[in-house]
């Protein structure tokens, strides 16, 4: 029979993997995303060809804030605490973001994406701190 202590490493251990993988996930589509936003201006010189005229600056945070989160996960493989403190800082940054600029009120089937690609982010971040403090708590 396994000691308490052996329980509780075998689980820290298996939600770094759950961690890892949903954050390989994330990373990799993020990655994605940001090849081909570069290839298209490497290739056209435009990044999105699409862009509407004189939109507000604000529309430009949230993408930068979910890169900034994802480099935060990304940071997290190597820095457990502070790739998923950065990933949550700044993934919540982006929620009071879009509770200011684009409340649940307004519409809500055109904002289940970015809130829900948003807490995507967000939910690795948190399992990243979880087995930060679960390590921490061995250790001791």
């Amino acid at each position: 029979m396994e000691s308490n202590g052996e329980l509780e490493q075998k689980k820290a251990k298996r939600l770094l993997l759950i961690t890892r993988i949903w954050s390989t996930v994330v990373i990799a589509f993020g990655l994605f995303i940001f090849l081909g936003y570069a290839i298209q201006y490497l290739t056209t010189g435009v990044a999105d060809p699409n862009l509407a005229e004189n939109y507000p600056f604000i529309e430009n945070i949230p993408p930068i804030l979910i890169m900034v989160s994802i480099f935060g996960l990304i940071l997290a493989w190597k820095w457990v605490f502070a790739g998923g403190l950065m990933a949550i800082v700044f993934s919540v940054a982006n929620f009071v973001i879009f509770l200011i600029h684009w409340p649940l009120s307004e519409n809500l089937n055109y904002l289940i994406a970015p809130y829900g690609i948003n807490l995507l982010i967000l939910i690795p971040g948190i399992l990243y701190i979880i087995y930060w403090d679960r390590l921490r708590k061995q250790k001791v």
